[in-house]
C-alpha cells in the first residue's frame, strides 16, 4: 500500500493562475482606495458578522446550500479539505492517508480531536456519521427523511445494502484502531479522498443519533468553532465561538455571527451600515462596490484595498445538445451552433460582467481548467455557416430545416439567456422554438432524452476534472447526468483510466486528453461561467472565501 501524504496535489497552479488571469482581465478594477467600511460598536472585538439566507439545517444529515456550508464549515471538521491558495487537498481532521495500488482501500490516520463536549473523536465516530447517511433506519432518516448527502458514499462498499435497509451497517468501513479508518471501495477511485472534504461527511457524537431533534439545533462537531446556545426556525442569528480544545492551529477570530436575512439585498444593505463584516453584493452594487473597495486579485483573499472578492463558482452554465436526435447526431452541426453563440454578449449584456466567458466545460478552480480548452467556443458565426452549409443547408429564405425546440426552467433570468441564443442561431439560420417549463417536467424531458436543447448548469462541489467529466460525459451517467447522451470509448477509457491513477499528474493529463476529446465532439455548448462577490471589511483582511463562498474563519492569520 503506497503512503500519500497528507498535502495530496491535486489543483493545478496553472489552473489557479488561469482562473485569476480570467477574473482580471475580464473585471479589472484599477486603484480602489481601501474604502471598506471598518464595523460599527455592536461589531464585539474579534467577533466577525456574516449576512445569511437562512440555512435549511446544520445538521451534517440534511446539510444543502451556501448558507448551512458557511456555517456548519466552522462548526464541523471533514478527514481532509481543499487549500485553494497552495493548490492542495490537505489534511484536516486525518493527518495523513494510504491508498492502495488497485485504488480501492484507503486508511485514513486521525488526528487527535475532540468534540465540543469534550468527548474524544474516533475512527467509530466517522463510521457512525457515514452509516447515520446512508441507513434508511437511523433516528435520523426516520426524523428527517432520506439524507440529500448519502450518494457521497456509494461508491463504498456495503452503500446499496445498507440504503436498502438490508444490514446496519457500512461493510467497506472499519476501524481497525480509534485513530485508523479503514475503506473500501466497490471499484478503483484514486480521487475518493476528494468526495471525504465535504462538511456532511465529518465526524458526529453518538449524541447525534440520541436525540436527532437537539442535535439539530444545538449541533456538536470537533472543528474550531462551536455554537453558542441553539438554532430553530426563529432564530435570527447563529453565534459561534473559538473552541478552546481544537487541538489544531487555534483561530485567532474569537468567534462569529452569521445573521439571517430574506434576501441578498437585504444583507448588503445592512453591510453598508457597518453591522456586517461579510455579505453578498448584489448584481445592482456590484460596479459601485469594486470601485469603492476594491477587488481581490486571486478571487479568494481579502486585504488592504481588496475588500470584494469576486471569483468564478465551481459551475458552468451551458447547452446540452441531444446528441441521438438529427440532425444534432452530426458533430459539425453541434460545432456550428458553438461558434454561432455570442458568448461575451451575454456576459456584458445579459449578466452585466458577473459571468465570465466560458471557453470549455471545466470551470476555473478547478484541477484541469485550461485556457480555450474547447476550440468551438469562440464566437464565429461565419465558420458556423460554412459547416452548416457543408452538412445542413439553408432553404431560399436562408432557414435550415425545422425549428429546433429549446427547453429551459424560468428561474435565474433564463428569459433574457434564452432570448439573445436564439437570435444568435437565427443568424446562421437555425429557428428555435423556446418553451419555459416547471422544474419537475424540465428534468423528466431532460434525463429522458425528450428534447433537442437544453439549457442547463453544472455544479461541481469539488474542484477536481473527474467530478465534471465523469458525470457530464461517461457512457454509465447516460440516462442519468449525461443526459447529452454522449458516448465514446476513447473517452471513457480515458476517464476510467484516471479514476485508478494515484497520482494528479498522470491523473490530469489523461483527463485533459479526454477532456480535448469531448470538445472537439461538442455534445454541449459550453456558455458562461457564474461568479459569486463578497464585500468585506476591513476586519476581515487576510479572509479567504473560497470558491464554494465558504468563508475560512479559523485561517484568518494575526495581525501584523
Amino acid at each position: 500500500m503506497a503512503t500519500v501524504s497528507n498535502a495530496l496535489p491535486l489543483i493545478s497552479r496553472r489552473g489557479l493562475i488561469g482562473a485569476t488571469c480570467l477574473l482580471t482581465s475580464a473585471l479589472m478594477a484599477g486603484c480602489a482606495q481601501d474604502g471598506a467600511p471598518a464595523g460599527d460598536a455592536e461589531n464585539l472585538e474579534g467577533i466577525l458578522s456574516v449576512g445569511i439566507l437562512r440555512p435549511v439545517s446544520l445538521d451534517p444529515f440534511a446539510l444543502v446550500g451556501t448558507s448551512a456550508e458557511q456555517v456548519a464549515s466552522q462548526i464541523f471538521e471533514p478527514l481532509v479539505r481543499f487549500d485553494y491558495t497552495s493548490g492542495e487537498l490537505v489534511g484536516a481532521a486525518a493527518e495523513r492517508f494510504d491508498v492502495s495500488e488497485d485504488a480501492r482501500i484507503f486508511t485514513f490516520h486521525l488526528r487527535e480531536r475532540v468534540f465540543h463536549d469534550g468527548s474524544a473523536v474516533t475512527a467509530r465516530d466517522f463510521k457512525r456519521a457515514w452509516e447515520r447517511l446512508v441507513n434508511p433506519a437511523s433516528a435520523a432518516a426516520a426524523e428527517l427523511g432520506a439524507s440529500p448527502n448519502a450518494y457521497r458514499l456509494a461508491v463504498v462498499e456495503g452503500y446499496d445494502a445498507l440504503a436498502a435497509g438490508d444490514v446496519s451497517a457500512l461493510s467497506g468501513v472499519s476501524c481497525p484502531d480509534e485513530r485508523t479508518l479503514e475503506i473500501h471501495l466497490v471499484e478503483p477511485y484514486a480521487g475518493f479522498a476528494s468526495v471525504l472534504a465535504h462538511p456532511s461527511l465529518a465526524a458526529v457524537p453518538a449524541s447525534a443519533e440520541e436525540d436527532v431533534a437537539a442535535f439539530g439545533s444545538s449541533p456538536i462537531g470537533a472543528g474550531p468553532f462551536r455554537m453558542e446556545g441553539s438554532w430553530g426556525k426563529n432564530s435570527t442569528a447563529v453565534r459561534l465561538t473559538r473552541f478552546d480544545g481544537y487541538t489544531g492551529d487555534a483561530p485567532v477570530l474569537a468567534g462569529a455571527r452569521f445573521q439571517v436575512f430574506s434576501d441578498t439585498v437585504s444583507a448588503y444593505q445592512e453591510f453598508l451600515t457597518g453591522s456586517l463584516d461579510m455579505a453578498a453584493c448584489p448584481v445592482d452594487e456590484l460596479e459601485g462596490a469594486i470601485a469603492r473597495y476594491g477587488r481581490a486579485v486571486d478571487g479568494l483573499t481579502v486585504g488592504p484595498g481588496a475588500h470584494l472578492v469576486q471569483a468564478p463558482d465551481l459551475a458552468t452554465s451551458y447547452l446540452a445538445l441531444n446528441v441521438a436526435a438529427a440532425p444534432l447526431d452530426n458533430a459539425d452541426v453541434r460545432r456550428a451552433l458553438s461558434l454561432a453563440v455570442d458568448r461575451q454578449g451575454l456576459v456584458g449584456r445579459v449578466y452585466r460582467d458577473t459571468h465570465l466567458v466560458a471557453d470549455g466545460i471545466v470551470p476555473p478552480f478547478v484541477s484541469g481548467y485550461r485556457d480555450a480548452a474547447w476550440p468551438y467556443t469562440v464566437y464565429d458565426p461565419a465558420r458556423a455557416r460554412e459547416l452548416l452549409d457543408a452538412v445542413y443547408p439553408a432553404n431560399d429564405e436562408g432557414v435550415r430545416g425545422e425549428p429546433f425546440s429549446l427547453i429551459y426552467t424560468g428561474r435565474g433570468g433564463n428569459e433574457n439567456v434564452i432570448e439573445q441564443i436564439v437570435e444568435d442561431l437565427a443568424a446562421v439560420g437555425i429557428e428555435c422554438e423556446p418553451e419555459e417549463l416547471e422544474e419537475q417536467v424540465f428534468y423528466e424531458r431532460v434525463r429522458s432524452g425528450d428534447y433537442q436543447i437544453a439549457r442547463l448548469d453544472v455544479v461541481t462541489e469539488r474542484p477536481v476534472t473527474e467530478s465534471v467529466l465523469f458525470p457530464l460525459f461517461h457512457s454509465r451517467c447516460r440516462g442519468g447526468s449525461n443526459v447529452s447522451g454522449f458516448a465514446s470509448e476513447e473517452v471513457d477509457s480515458l476517464i476510467d483510466q484516471a479514476r485508478t491513477a494515484r497520482d494528479d499528474i498522470s491523473r490530469e493529463a489523461l483527463l485533459a486528453e479526454a477532456d480535448t476529446l469531448i470538445g472537439e465532439e461538442a455534445p454541449v455548448i459550453p456558455l458562461t461561467y457564474p461568479m459569486h462577490a463578497f464585500a468585506c471589511t476591513a476586519k476581515a483582511n487576510g479572509l479567504v472565501i473560497d470558491p464554494a463562498g465558504v468563508p475560512r474563519l479559523a485561517e484568518i492569520p494575526p495581525e501584523e
